[in-house]
């Protein structure tokens, strides 16, 4: 017989102290697990989903393919593009540097971070053989990090990718266009096949800027006079530094280890930044400035017939230096070259395609060096050879130790 005169029974006690520390359990748990390091270290940020940048009147078409996709209808509130980004994301949560948050009524509100995969290029080139086209889609975007109250940029990471396709030749060009760089936006089981995709594998290994951190900038790409001649009248010169003026910055990210702005031309004012959310919303960032700039020269592209292989070069001058400085730290021409191995059916030799990859070459291997300098690719691809690697060397050591 149980004794519960004037007192809880004992079964009933220890089945309510039972409970009492397991609540006390799951709260000291949970204690932990927010006080701990790994998780408390991770900045919240907020969800802006899929922007594009430039001037919002252009923005429907200089983006034919992500505008179209990512536009939200009654049936589906929510734009395809952020719902996929957003959903791919909150799958990583555990291996991602920063706390997602989707709590964002009015990203121009509250003091806390925000951020956008922002488009800034859709590109398709095509070159033409004796019964087929060969089709490369391209897409270059940006993932920014801004302060929504201050509308100020605190930090970017490059995004590239691309597709091969091969067409017959009585195939629409506009909808291997479409096929093509639709493909490319849209997520499947392969992890790498993707903007999103990769986005995200980028965002994995970020951590934002501690304050005062040392910022670079390509302040400028031009092209020479005798390069010049060489570009196909398609080409715009304006939009062709803007291509290698992205693709360099994003090498010298993700290959050189800087903390570099967006290299901006072609999309913002001065030190202002436009662009345009998917719910039409238009956002202007204020950038911040740069410590140290680099300017690229492209000074002559090279070709060399081969038996049954070509060989495209590019030359560029590099310069460096600090933004309040007009003494350059850095000076001198760098060369590349690619063999491009020539088919008996091949109708046409596309020069241009061979140039611009001479001219990735040379940039990417540039970027790894200013972070690792090696003294025999020196002496294989610069004017001054032993002197620009002694200055390539102290540049990596100055900026290293800071």
């Amino acid at each position: 017989m149980r004794y519960t005169q004037g007192f809880v029974s004992f079964p009933d006690y220890f089945q309510r102290r039972t409970r009492i520390q397991n609540i006390l359990l799951l709260l000291l748990a949970a204690f932990w697990f927010i006080a701990s390091p790994a998780y408390a270290s991770k900045p919240v940020v907020y969800f802006a989903g899929v922007s594009f940048l430039g001037d919002h009147r252009f923005i429907d078409t200089n983006y034919p393919v992500a505008t179209a996709l990512n536009k939200a209808t009654p049936e589906q509130p929510q734009a395809a593009l952020d719902k996929a980004f957003f959903e791919l994301l909150s799958a990583q949560s555990a291996t991602l540097p920063l706390l997602l948050s989707r709590n964002l009524a009015n990203y121009k509100s509250g003091p806390a971070i925000a951020m956008t995969l922002a488009i800034e290029r859709e590109s398709i080139s095509i070159e033409t053989f004796e019964d087929y086209r060969k089709v490369v889609a391209e897409i270059s975007a940006q993932v920014l990090f801004f302060d929504f109250q201050a509308m100020r940029l605190i930090a970017s990471i490059p995004v590239d990718i691309a597709r091969n396709d091969v067409i017959n030749l009585n195939a629409s060009l506009d909808k291997a266009r479409t096929d093509n760089l639709t493909a490319l936006y849209q997520p499947t089981s392969n992890a790498d096949n993707s903007l999103l995709s990769v986005a995200s594998g980028h965002i994995r290994q970020f951590g934002l800027p501690k304050e005062g951190v040392l910022r670079f900038k390509v302040h400028a790409v031009n092209i020479g006079e005798k390069a010049s001649p060489l570009v196909p009248e398609r080409v715009q010169h304006d939009a062709l530094a803007q291509v290698f003026g992205q693709y360099f910055t994003a090498q010298l990210t993700h290959l050189g280890g800087l903390n570099m702005i967006p290299y901006t031309k072609g999309y913002a004012i001065g030190n202002k930044m436009a662009g345009r959310m998917a719910n039409g919303d238009v956002y202007t960032l204020t950038l911040p400035e740069a410590d140290y700039v680099f300017t690229v020269d492209i000074s002559n592209f090279k070709h060399i017939a081969q038996p049954n292989k070509h060989l495209f070069a590019s030359r560029v001058k590099f310069t460096a230096k600090e933004a309040t400085r007009s003494d350059a730290m850095l000076d001198d021409y760098f060369h590349a070259a690619v063999a491009k191995l020539v088919s008996d059916k091949q109708t046409y030799i596309d020069d241009w395609a061979a140039y611009e990859d001479a001219l990735e070459t040379v940039l990417s291997e540039l970027a790894q060096q200013l972070s690792a300098p090696e003294k025999k690719w020196f002496d294989n691809h610069s004017q001054l050879k032993r002197r620009t690697y002694n200055t390539f060397r102290k540049w990596s050591e100055h900026i290293n130790g800071l």
